[in-house]
């Protein structure tokens, strides 16, 4: 009696340990389903933020593009005018009759007699999208216009300032002075976003761009 009742202890234990042939099969497909999940994830997030990376790279640059073209044209200026454009026309442009010297606008000569050709560089705010354009003419009727750059929020882009940083007035303009630029824009932030409402609010993200400059050649 004791020697058979060793023999089923030992037959039962051996019953219950290990795994069947099905019990692999759908713990294999487990841990796959749960592997390709994370694989899908992993990769969804990279592309998120691969985008994310990609659209600010891409707004930085162009921006950054537009003002080194500005700057290069400053540079190399004999006299330039910081004033206003009205209606989206270059022909308006007008120097600030009182008080700061400060504006939409940037006239550009490169003839110290101030005839033509000259250029302008002016914010349109005559449409619901705001646009920094580039105004070149040769005889002064005619303007050839060229946009530069999209959805600008500030409205005062040009100012005159000295060698501390201060505006100057229309009234103590010196050949030193030094022309500041800015440029507040926003863009999508993901190519593909909700516009309005509530989750309209996270479709876009908002930059902010300043340089400095002044003419290499001082009269």
């Amino acid at each position: 009696m004791k020697l058979l009742s060793n023999i089923s202890a030992r037959s039962q234990r051996s019953r219950i340990t290990g795994f069947t042939l099905v019990e692999m099969m759908v713990s294999v497909w487990v841990f796959l389903f749960i592997f390709i999940g994370i694989m899908v994830a992993l990769q969804i997030f990279g592309l998120r933020v691969y985008t994310l990376g990609a659209t600010k790279l891409s707004a930085t640059a162009g921006a950054v593009k537009v003002l080194n073209h500005i700057r290069d044209d400053i540079r190399e200026a004999k006299t330039t005018y910081v004033g206003n454009v009205t209606g989206g026309d270059p022909s308006t442009f007008t120097n600030p009759p009182t008080g700061y010297n400060q504006g939409n606008a940037l006239q550009i000569y490169s003839m110290t007699d101030q005839v033509p050709p000259y250029t302008v560089y002016f914010l349109d705010t005559s449409t619901a999208t705001n646009y920094l354009k580039m105004a070149t003419t040769t005889d002064g009727a005619t303007f050839n216009i060229t946009s530069l750059a999209s959805y600008i929020t500030n409205t005062i882009v040009f100012d005159s300032e000295d060698f501390q940083g201060i505006v100057q007035t229309t009234t103590n303009l010196s050949n030193n002075r030094v022309i500041r630029m800015e440029l507040d824009f926003y863009q999508w932030e993901y190519p593909i976003g909700y516009i309005g409402g509530v989750n309209g609010l996270n479709a876009y993200d908002y930059y902010k761009l300043t340089t400095k400059v002044t003419r290499r050649q001082i009269d």
